[in-house]
């Protein structure tokens, strides 16, 4: 699969594993940006392993709501970096449509 940059260039997402998808983030996305890797860790956490708005708050110490607001922000700016559909990063939107 790729994705597209807002200045259409197009980054291919990898199939080969892990490494190589979080190698092309910290290449294309947060580089060192100790913000973005938290809510990154935030969104996988969330998405990749089910865990609840409450217990990832209780892990960065931040209230659910802040959390909601962690995640929203986060998959807003990677869309925006890689225009990217609304459904690619919240699946629950397919189902409402």
């Amino acid at each position: 699969m790729s994705v597209c940059r807002p200045d259409e260039t197009r980054v291919l997402l990898p199939r080969t594993g892990a490494d190589e998808f979080w190698s092309l983030i910290r290449d294309n996305f947060a580089n060192e940006d100790p913000r973005k890797w938290k809510y990154l860790a935030m969104l996988a956490l969330r998405e990749n392993a089910g865990w609840p708005l409450d217990t990832i708050g209780t892990v960065f110490g931040h209230p659910k709501g802040h959390v909601t607001r962690c995640l929203d922000r986060i998959k807003s700016e990677l869309r925006d970096r890689f225009d990217a559909s609304p459904e690619l990063l919240d699946p629950d939107s397919q189902e409402a449509a």
